[in-house]
């Protein structure tokens, strides 16, 4: 009869053991689960985190790349009057013209070192770049082809911060609705 104790409390020590090793590596399933949810979580939040790092880095970059823009602007107004007043001066084998084109040049360099760009006006039509102010009837120029500019246009590092005004090319008489100024 103790046999038959003995044997049945093994039997009990056996389930019991054997619940505990149950409970124990259902514990141990949920912790490496946790862990592996924790380890995720952790993985976005760094990449999180570096995305940040660098979307702001490039607000830094723009916002000092592009700093000069607005007073970049304003001495463009200055150029163009200073091309006006070196294409309308009488006398372009005086001192004062050549000092004014001395001037006009260092100043143009330096926007230039800014990176102020002229926007180029030859061949054809860009409405990224040109504004049409005309469309002139003509069958020497294919369509759409820039004939004349009326005003430059700049770019500051890649940005258009001006179009150039152009008159441009058609095949057909400008009195048609189609021949409307603008873009």
């Amino acid at each position: 009869m103790e046999e038959e104790n003995n044997e049945e409390k093994a039997a009990e020590n056996s389930v019991k053991e054997k619940n505990q090793v149950d409970e124990l590596k259902a514990a141990l399933e949920a912790c490496e689960k946790r862990i592996k949810e924790l380890d995720e979580y952790a993985k976005r939040t760094k990449a999180s985190l570096e995305n940040m790092k660098k979307e702001k880095a490039e607000e830094i970059e723009y916002a000092t790349s592009y700093s000069n823009q607005k007073l970049v602007e304003k001495f463009v107004e200055i150029l163009d009057d200073m091309e006006m007043i070196m294409k309308n001066f009488p006398d372009k084998k005086s001192v004062e013209y050549a000092a004014i084109e001395i001037i006009y040049k260092k100043f143009k360099n330096v926007l230039e070192v800014e990176g102020l760009r002229r926007i180029d006006t030859s061949g054809k039509f860009d409405p990224f770049e040109h504004d049409a102010v005309e469309r002139i009837a003509s069958s020497d120029h294919d369509d759409w082809d820039i004939i004349e500019v009326t005003q430059n246009g700049y770019k500051f590092k890649n940005k258009v911060i001006r179009p150039a005004k152009v008159k441009v090319a058609m095949h057909t008489s400008p009195t048609d609705d189609s021949s409307s100024e603008g873009r």
